[in-house]
């Protein structure tokens, strides 16, 4: 159970922990990228686990929607990280049949979404390391299960399901340039110092970036390095997720 409970943290799911979207189509086809953004949890303990209290169900499943959280995160920062469209346009001399392979490659590339996608990345690394750390802390010392995975990734509760929110947003209302930045703007004035930190990095990531057709990807303007507040945003941040760690 534990080693099902640890790859559903990180998006895989099996036998004990199923997704309801995979099991409710019984066609036993994976998600992948191009699949839409799910709304709403769909990791779920399998139905006919019946040694299983109800009050560790719920914590189970509270749990494993983290795991939900990182595989649509994931998805959506692949997505938006994939620069193969760039590669078709410059291996395609003519306009028409760049036009052609743009669409059958992605539905309007941004260069904003990319570095959004950067920025949840970088969450994301810091995830996996926890996940790991708490593996290495379960096998290398008999201790509560549920309670130490509880305990160690509890702060990810405050950060992953808001920027699910956020990519559902986007993806939704196919929201980009000047709209997307408005959306993160709003959204930093949330009330929460972590989660104001991480909307804040997001918006960091996109300020200089342009967004353009192909042959103006890369153009960017740089923040001065003399910005002092941008060295203290940048210096509480990488604080920020050291702690996480």
């Amino acid at each position: 159970m534990l080693h099902e409970l640890l790859l559903a943290l990180v998006g895989y799911t099996g036998d004990l922990i199923i997704d309801e979207r995979e099991h409710q189509e019984s066609l036993g086809i994976s998600v992948t990228t191009d699949s839409p953004i799910s709304e709403e949890s769909t990791f779920k303990l399998a139905p006919d686990l019946s040694f299983i209290e109800a009050s560790e169900r719920d914590v189970i499943e509270r749990l494993i929607s983290l795991g939900f959280y990182y595989r649509e995160l994931d998805r959506f920062a692949t997505k938006s990280r994939d620069l193969s469209w760039i590669r078709s346009t410059n291996n395609t001399p003519s306009l028409p049949q760049q036009l052609v392979l743009l669409r059958g490659k992605t539905k309007n590339p941004s260069v904003y979404r990319r570095a959004i996608a950067n920025g949840i990345v970088e969450i994301l690394s810091v995830y996996r390391s926890v996940v790991l750390n708490v593996e290495q802390k379960l096998l290398s010392d008999p201790m509560p299960i549920l309670a130490t995975i509880t305990q160690g990734l509890n702060k990810f509760f405050v950060l992953l399901p808001p920027l699910h929110e956020l990519i559902v947003e986007i993806e939704r209302d196919d929201i980009r340039g000047g709209k997307l930045l408005n959306l993160l703007h709003k959204r930093c004035h949330c009330g929460v110092p972590e989660l104001q930190a991480c909307f804040q990095r997001q918006e960091d990531m996109i300020i200089g970036n342009e967004e353009s057709p192909p042959e103006n990807f890369g153009k960017s303007v740089q923040k001065s390095p003399d910005d002092a507040s941008l060295t203290d945003w940048h210096l509480g941040f990488h604080i920020f997720l050291v702690e996480l760690n």
